[in-house]
């Protein structure tokens, strides 16, 4: 009973995967254009808290039996299908960036340049919201110009390093995989590191058609198997590649340690699970002595000498986790205790069954040794149906494989379909909300119409007010405009009244004029003859005054000479003939007297109120004509003209003679 067609397919990919060079990330994850560093720290923490996230959904007992058809692809397929499968959900990503309202261009350098597909949830998820991150922090907008933003040149080249980053990690938690076996598991758990992290691959064959159980693994054991332990033994360098600060090293330290102790309880778990089945226990003590060398390795890191051990509140914060652990640790024993029974009773009664047909065809052919001598035709029939017994087991095992492939097939279907429906889920949760959006931008421009129609006929009623107001303006406007008709024309009247009048003004100012001429050529001609009277009579009253002093003289001299004399009678009868011509002489002076005076006050009254003395001099005609009072209240009109010649007056003088 030799191997199956299955095993004889797996063992040889096996083989070809463990001869291929190594991943070596030194020479293309660590170059000017590889992974940023914050890939692994992200990994990292990703690994503390979802290593121990379970793996019922699609297998219980973490087993790799149920994904066995995956073993019949080479490492390239299996390469393959993880970069278009990657290659899809960026492209997926890139698709949903732009369904929320950014340009493509964007979007997809957004995508280069922190589209990590690390994180707490699917792989999608995680790199929409670590390139909405990127966008809303800045860094997609500022460096759009000349993309240095970018970390990769193009969307297929960060794909690969994302693949390649997720196999290093892979192999840096469990060292003993290869390049094969880590695409294997990422491609089972759905790029999901940490679950790819808690799958066992049993590195002994399978089941054998039903004839055997599993071995342990000393005796079964590939070729390859004692270099992958080798390979567990060797120094853990990942600080030294990546150059890490002190901070960054302390970080390190703290999730190598919690991955260590979540990994611990996990193999503790797994051990007590083989202990129930009472199946695998060698390989179970075999995983647990490579578990511990590894987490001897991973306690004995010391990436700062200079680091000290956690805070206090770290601690706390790593003992409430590691209770949670605890917890959905129990439970997910409790349920792999149960299938694992369940998986016992199954093996325990397929191996009585195979023993029991072995047991009756081991007698069988012990019955056809004895009677080989005289019992040719017997041992004929009898290797005749041991021949068909065995060809019905290889068919019955045929069927079984046929079974188990189509039991995973279907498995993984449903794993398709369970996708495919949290992918409804999460588009019908997004519709939902876009719908809760619309209704509410519908509401907003609802009532955005309703003010609208309310400001519309609010206008209109304005509108049609100032419609009203402009009828009524432009009524006033008419009447203003025939008002203004009527104005001109009595204005034209005005004008031409005022001509008229200005004309009749000019007339009598001409006449008046002459008459002011001739007044005061009168006036000379008068001022003339008073002077000449004056003089003459001013002469006559010198002349007048002489001979009255030479009167009184001869007075005096006849009154000492006949004095004495005899005709003293006759001196008395003529002395008052004397005295009446000198009264006489007096009285005509006294009148001349007062003429004069009279005639010198008339040419000093002001001719305006014809009371006081004259005593303003207008400038540049010089006339003297009217007194102080009057000159103020003349010229309070603004300019004035004199009097006398009709000279616009440029100045007044204020004069003061011998009587002011």
């Amino acid at each position: 009973m030799g191997c199956t067609v299955r095993t004889k397919h797996v063992r040889p990919n096996r083989k070809t995967r463990s001869t291929k060079p190594e991943f070596d990330p030194s020479s293309r994850l660590l170059d000017k254009t590889s992974l940023p560093r914050s890939i692994v720290e992200s990994s990292l923490r990703h690994l503390v808290d979802h290593n121990h996230q379970g793996l019922l959904d699609s297998n219980p007992g973490g087993n790799f039996e149920d994904n066995d058809a995956l073993g019949y692809c080479t490492e390239e397929q299996l390469e393959d299908l993880l970069l278009k499968h990657l290659e899809c959900l960026y492209n997926e990503a890139v698709s949903k960036l732009v369904s929320l309202g950014h340009g493509e261009d964007v979007a997809l350098r957004a995508v280069l340049s922190n589209g990590y597909c690390y994180g707490g949830m699917d792989v999608s998820t995680n790199i929409v919201h670590n390139a909405l991150a990127c966008l809303k922090g800045g860094n997609g907008e500022d460096k759009d110009e000349d993309g240095s933003g970018a970390v990769f040149a193009d969307l297929r080249q960060l794909v690969e390093y994302s693949l390649a980053g997720m196999v290093y990690l892979l192999k840096q938690v469990k060292p003993c995989l290869s390049k094969g076996d880590a695409l294997w598991c990422l491609l089972v758990s759905e790029l999901h590191v940490g679950k790819a992290s808690t799958i066992d691959i049993p590195s002994s064959g399978k089941v054998d058609g039903g004839s055997s159980i599993v071995k342990g693994v000393d005796s079964t054991a590939p070729a390859g198997s004692g270099e992958e332990l080798k390979t567990l033994e060797r120094e853990i360098d990942c600080p030294r590649r990546f150059n890490l600060s002190p901070a960054m090293k302390s970080l390190l330290r703290e999730n190598v340690a919690a991955f260590a102790a979540g990994y611990h309880a996990s193999m503790k778990q797994k051990k007590m699970q083989s202990e129930a089945s009472d199946i695998s226990l060698s390989c179970a003590d075999t995983s647990e002595e490579s578990v511990g060398s590894v987490m001897g390795k991973f306690q004995d890191l010391n990436l700062d000498d200079g680091a000290d051990s956690a805070p206090e509140e770290g601690k706390d914060v790593a003992l409430i986790g590691l209770f949670r652990q605890v917890q959905d640790l129990k439970r997910q024993l409790k349920e792999r205790k149960e299938w694992a029974q369940k998986k016992a009773m199954q093996a325990a009664q397929k191996v009585s069954d195979e023993l029991a047909e072995l047991n009756s065809l081991r007698s069988e052919r012990e019955e056809t040794l004895r009677l080989k001598k005289g019992k040719q035709t017997g041992e004929e029939s009898t290797m005749k149906r041991i021949s068909e017994m065995e060809n019905d087991l290889r068919k019955v095992s045929g069927h079984v494989d046929k079974a188990n492939m189509i039991a995973r097939r279907l498995e993984n279907e449903n794993a398709v379909i369970r996708a495919e429906m949290e992918a409804c889920k999460l588009s019908e949760s997004e519709s939902l909300t876009a719908c809760i959006e619309a209704s509410k931008k519908e509401k907003k421009r609802l009532k955005r119409l309703v003010a609208w129609e309310k400001q519309k006929l609010k206008l209109q009623d304005e509108i049609a007010a100032e419609k009203e107001k402009i009828k009524a303006l432009d009524r006033a406007l008419a009447q203003i405009t025939q008002e203004e008709k009527e104005y001109e024309e009595k204005w034209r009247e005005e004008q031409k009244a005022k001509e008229q009048a200005l004309a009749q003004v000019e007339e009598e100012q001409r006449s008046k004029e002459a008459t002011e001429a001739r007044n005061k050529r009168n006036v000379e001609s008068v001022r003339l003859k008073i002077e000449i009277d004056f003089q003459r009579r001013k002469d006559d009253l010198q002349r007048l005054e002489q001979e009255l002093s030479r009167l009184n003289k001869a007075s005096s001299t006849d009154s000492s000479l006949q004095f004495n004399n005899t005709s003293h009678t006759k001196g008395k009868s003529d002395n008052p003939k004397g005295e009446v011509v000198v009264s006489k002489l007096l009285e005509e002076l006294a009148r001349l007297d007062g003429f004069y005076e009279k005639e010198a006050n008339y040419d000093r009254e002001c001719l305006i109120c014809m009371k006081d003395e004259v005593s303003v001099v207008f400038l540049p005609c010089a006339h003297q004509v009217v007194c102080a009072s009057c000159s103020d209240s003349f010229m309070g009109g603004g300019e004035a003209t004199c009097p006398c010649c009709r000279v616009p007056i440029q100045q007044r003088i204020r004069v003061f003679g011998a009587t002011s």
